[in-house]
């Protein structure tokens, strides 16, 4: 009885010791930037993190600990020597990587412990397989699921934005901290600062700000003559599926299109990867000038994600077409110039750099569009002449 309440003891200041290396090790992770940055005191931050870690098993549950429990090795073979040399191995590793200054998690670092401390027993038949799998495959996807690929995208695409604001913010949060004398005002002027990001948000709200309609025209030469080309705008067979790495990314693209009717009052149907534009003829000069609007349209593109979801750029399309037109321009006698523009609204603030981006997938659509017309014009005429 008296060396199982040792063991038990010993235990039990091993897992405090661990416990003690974990917040060693890893609060610096995690308060590393509103202390560096003075935006916190070191000893607010701590507080902060021991706190929000101390409360977070109400709110998330206790799933993760059962899995360390439970599906790592088998409970059969958990006793005191099993946790002893998960822990020591823990520690261990927890003071290598601090001693060499290297990023790791205290968690792993337990969760190793446990599959060497249990294959150590028993053999690699004590580790639960499928436990230890999701755990790794977490280690991995865990990133990679909270970003998804659309979201590298995303961020990549609003970096040379991003990145000046943020170096403007960390200036003034500098000569903030400077005038204040003492970093202990600091949480003050942070707070303030803070404040004003739901007044800015109503703003631009109230604003109801509504964007400029940008136009895009793209053109190529065709060796056809005019009314060659002219079927093959009002309607052409299927496209080939794209190569663009931009489409294949998401983005939606073009792959059919037909005219129900002749003339104006005629309704131009526009299949995309992601549905149907709907387009009415508001202007039918043949072999000439074709021009419609845009009375209904699909999402701009298909979220790389593996969850179900709908953000606001595409459930509200904050890109809108609003009219089309394809010219037709005789060059000669068999060759022709046909050009196509779309005019839309980009509905992303600022307009200046995000207009740059929205203008190139236009771009890349109308070449898409063009291009088929003038393989499959050119090959008509090809084989007319045979």
């Amino acid at each position: 009885m008296q060396d199982s309440l040792m063991l038990l003891v010993a235990l039990v200041a091993v897992a405090l010791i661990f416990d003690f290396l974990n917040g060693l090790h890893d609060a610096a992770n995690s308060i590393a930037t509103v202390v560096s940055t003075r935006v916190l005191s070191p000893n607010i931050a701590v507080v902060w993190a021991a706190f929000f870690n101390f409360i977070a098993f109400l709110f998330f549950g206790l799933h993760v600990a059962q899995t360390v429990g439970t599906g790592i090795i088998s409970p059969d073979i958990v006793d005191g020597q099993v946790i002893f040399g998960a822990l020591m191995g823990a520690i261990v590793w927890n003071l290598l990587t601090w001693w060499g200054a290297i990023p790791s998690s205290s968690s792993h670092a337990l969760i190793g412990g446990l599959i060497g401390a249990g294959a150590a027993k028993a053999g690699f038949s004590a580790v639960v397989c499928w436990g230890t799998l999701k755990t790794v495959a977490a280690i991995v996807w865990s990133p990679l699921l909270g970003f998804a690929l659309e979201g590298i995208i995303c961020l990549a695409m609003a970096a040379p934005l991003a990145l000046p604001f943020a170096i403007a913010g960390g200036l003034v949060a500098r000569s903030i901290l400077k005038g204040s004398g003492s970093p202990h005002t600091a949480p003050g002027a942070f707070t303030a600062c803070v404040a004003l990001l739901p007044v800015m948000m109503f703003g631009e709200r109230a604003a109801k700000m509504e964007p400029p309609v940008n136009a895009v025209t793209t053109s190529i030469v065709i060796d056809a003559p005019v009314d060659v080309v002219w079927r093959n705008v009002i309607a052409f067979p299927p496209l080939a599926p794209p190569e663009e790495a931009i489409f294949r990314a998401g983005v939606a693209y073009p792959i059919t299109g037909q005219i129900v009717g002749s003339g104006v009052g005629a309704v131009r149907y526009c299949r995309f990867s992601t549905g149907d534009f709907v387009e009415p003829i508001t202007t039918w000069d043949e072999d000439r000038l074709l021009a419609f609007n845009v009375v209904a349209q699909p999402q701009s593109l298909r979220e790389l994600s593996p969850w179900e979801i709908v953000p606001p750029h595409i459930e509200k399309n904050y890109m809108r077409s609003q009219h089309g037109q394809f010219r037709l321009t005789v060059l000669d006698a068999h060759t022709t110039l046909l050009e196509g523009t779309t005019w839309y609204q980009n509905y992303l603030w600022p307009q200046q750099y995000w207009r740059e981006w929205s203008d190139g997938i236009v771009h890349r659509i109308h070449l898409r569009v063009l291009r088929h017309v003038k393989a499959q014009a050119e090959m008509a005429v090809a084989t007319t002449a045979r």
